[in-house]
């Protein structure tokens, strides 16, 4: 998985354009039949410089999700501006495939650890949705704390579970550093 958002960062850094599938070196032929959901973290210099994810399949293959979130989170994070070329060779990977999903339902997430889980909140209306990884924060110690993160993340002044779906997730993770 690592390789091929590092060839698709190249590849976009250099042209910017998606890489074709043709194109890639793929060692992991299994990826081509599988269905999966992840997000793309890239960091330079240790803080995060991009994301993007998805909480459902969207694409026909593992290799097309990939492709489609690298490109998102060095480019379309409206957090950030798009990486530059310079920056491109620089970046740290982190893929989190989503192996989980649990409908939070008779319990806070206050009582999730965030080192281990990670939450996705919809708004009953689904107008906002985020989602926080598992450990990908070192200042998320306790469930209390995603509080903090999703508010920031939703815009909302307060945030109220009742007035939310949420998920308790698991991934398996994947970097290059």
């Amino acid at each position: 998985m690592i390789s091929i958002a590092k060839q698709v960062i190249e590849y976009f850094a250099k042209t910017g354009k998606k890489i074709s599938i043709i194109d890639l070196k793929i060692d992991d032929k299994t990826m081509i039949n599988e269905k999966i959901n992840c997000f793309v973290t890239v960091y330079l210099k240790g803080e995060v410089r991009g994301s993007a994810g998805n909480i459902k399949e969207l694409k026909d293959n593992a290799i097309e999700e990939i492709i489609e979130n690298t490109i998102a989170a060095i480019s379309k994070d409206a957090r950030f501006q798009p990486v530059s070329p310079a920056e491109a060779n620089e970046l740290k990977i982190r893929i989190d495939k989503i192996s989980d999903r649990t409908l939070l339902k008779d319990k806070s997430i206050k009582t999730l650890d965030p080192t281990k889980v990670g939450v996705i909140a919809i708004k009953n209306s689904y107008e906002k949705m985020a989602c926080i990884l598992p450990n990908i924060n070192p200042k998320l110690l306790s469930g209390e704390d995603f509080i903090n993160v999703l508010k920031e993340k939703l815009q909302e002044p307060k945030f109220n579970e009742n007035e939310y779906i949420i998920y308790e997730i698991k991934t398996e993770v994947f970097t290059s550093y």
